[in-house]
């Protein structure tokens, strides 16, 4: 507790730290050290090739959650990468899928199929029912 607050950090951050590879300078006999590994993501955009997601956005100028967005949107089809599959192009007001059409509440699939809302979220949330997604 004393060497975090000297530190002026939190403890529980002090004991990732301690046991964290990637912080050498941080040291302690009761906390061994574990091996971190980083998974890296590749990607390429336009044909070039990036050995991770955040990297190719760093070397494109934008963020990485957009480098996420572009990678999944069929909008950009020279931005792909193995991990993030392509979404299907939906219309913007469209929320909902059920049974292969697109809905934009989940009123309107319980009116269509004569059950009530409550119970379509209900299928939305369960597994079982793969031809209900949010989209």
């Amino acid at each position: 507790m004393a060497a975090a607050k000297a530190l002026k950090i939190g403890e529980h951050i002090l004991r990732s730290r301690l046991r964290s590879s990637n912080f050498p300078e941080y040291a302690s006999e009761h906390h061994a050290k574990e091996k971190r590994r980083r998974y890296l993501s590749p990607c390429s955009v336009a044909g070039v090739e990036y050995r991770s997601i955040g990297y190719a956005a760093k070397k494109l100028g934008i963020t990485d959650s957009m480098m996420r967005r572009r990678l999944a949107s069929p909008e950009y089809p020279d931005y792909v990468s193995p991990g993030i599959l392509k979404k299907p192009k939906v219309e913007k007001h469209m929320r909902y899928r059920a049974h292969g059409k697109f809905y934009r509440t989940l009123q309107e699939i319980g009116n269509e199929e004569g059950i009530t809302r409550e119970r379509v979220r209900q299928k939305m949330n369960n597994p079982r029912y793969s031809d209900y997604e949010r989209l």
